[in-house]
């Protein structure tokens, strides 16, 4: 038989304001007295609302999925995904399912021809407003771009973002890149060694010298991405396209060229 379910959901145990899990449940079980509505559990957890993987939730999509349930309530419709988008989506998910979804702060009902016009609205909302956004994203990319910077936000080990967000070099980091470049162009001359056996005497040698890869040891995958990453020489590639880019170099053209050819 189909049961009757409640779902909350806090960001962290130390939340005490009026989305406590406390406060959700006792909102939750009002509703469910007042309409008479046969509740059989409240599942809770303790998650980012960012988590697109979130074990409890998971389990309740499941459960739908496999007719479990047939009522799902919630304090509020932000407690079932990371954006509003995301929460009309797992709506969506639960009307296909003829599963009734009722959020109590919002006033929705999907048992009720009004919210499923509400819902509809918001949907087409959420949609144009994520289009907008990643709009907005990829003409901020493409500036950043124009100005000979980097359109994305990962940054090359080596480098690190001020508070302003400027990239500059990490002078933590930047002898240990130098290192590497080094150590490689040197071993690149060792006929005798094939490119597995220099990987391994370099990684011995950082590990000799105390040198870690953002608090752990380096890895062969982390060699092979820093001597193939240009930004360290000057220049940066987008889309095919490659140029100079604004930020200050670590190596030289020349040295990151000869590696190029030996790597």
């Amino acid at each position: 038989m189909a049961q009757t379910i409640g779902y909350i959901r806090v960001s962290s145990v130390s939340q005490k304001d009026n989305s406590s899990l406390a406060n959700q449940s006792q909102k939750i079980k009002d509703y469910c007295s007042l309409n008479d509505i046969p509740l059989v559990d409240i599942l809770s957890e303790i998650d980012s609302g960012g988590n697109d993987d979130r074990e409890v939730l998971g389990c309740i999509k499941e459960m739908i999925e496999n007719q479990i349930i047939d009522t799902l309530l919630v304090w509020k419709i932000d407690r079932l995904g990371r954006s509003m988008l995301g929460s009309l989506q797992f709506i969506e998910l639960c009307k296909n399912n003829d599963v009734r979804v009722v959020s109590i702060t919002d006033n929705i009902d999907t048992s009720l021809e009004q919210s499923s016009l509400m819902l509809n609205i918001l949907l087409s909302i959420a949609t144009e407003e994520r289009r907008q956004i990643k709009m907005r994203c990829n003409s901020g990319r493409e500036m950043r771009w124009k100005q000979n910077q980097l359109p994305y936000s990962p940054i090359p080990f080596g480098y690190k973002r001020t508070k302003k967000g400027d990239v500059i070099i990490d002078d933590s980091k930047k002898p240990i890149v130098e290192f590497i470049f080094r150590k490689w162009n040197l071993l690149s001359k060792m006929k005798h060694l094939t490119k597995n056996k220099r990987t391994i005497r370099l990684l011995k040698l950082l590990k000799r010298n105390g040198y870690t890869f953002n608090d752990k040891e380096f890895r062969w995958w982390n060699i092979r991405d820093i001597l193939r990453q240009s930004m360290y020489c000057g220049v940066i590639s987008w889309k095919g396209e490659t140029k100079e880019s604004s930020y200050e170099p670590i190596v030289s053209k020349r040295l990151f060229n000869q590696i190029q050819t030996s790597f």
